[in-house]
């Protein structure tokens, strides 16, 4: 029980620092402006997703295991119940920021190529970010 502060303290130092390499590694790559028209397109993205994810639940083509693990990923999400309460800072958000990448990369594997593609087709600035990069 005594290392799990520890390992809790870590992964709150550790996770950020290799965001914000990540995110500069990416930068250095840029200009200004396209730094910023990436970061956009990326916030519009994120913006569109739940909305994405509920009409990928919803098509048929989706397998009923998926559905149940977008349900349950909703719930848990939206959920004032967590492994890490979200009132302590940056530390609370640590568990969402772990869990959800995660789920949704299984979801991804569970799901049609054909219908994630009509449900995610990528706007052609973010396209053409990942194409130059």
């Amino acid at each position: 029980m005594h290392w799990q502060p520890f390992v809790i303290a870590f992964v709150a130092v550790a996770v950020p620092i290799i965001v914000a390499m990540a995110i500069w590694y990416r930068r250095s790559r840029m200009s200004r402006s396209e730094a910023l028209a990436y970061a956009r397109s990326l916030g519009i993205e994120l913006v569109r997703l739940p909305g994405r994810l509920r009409r990928v639940a919803a098509d048929p083509r989706t397998p009923r295991r998926a559905r149940w693990w977008l349900i349950g990923l909703a719930i848990y999400v939206a959920s004032p119940i967590d492994l890490i309460p979200d009132v302590i800072p940056v530390v609370g958000h640590l568990d969402e920021l772990i869990i959800v990448p995660i789920v949704l990369a299984r979801v991804r594997r569970m799901i049609p190529p054909e219908v994630w593609a009509e449900h995610f087709s990528a706007s052609r600035e973010v396209e053409r970010m990942r194409l130059d990069g």
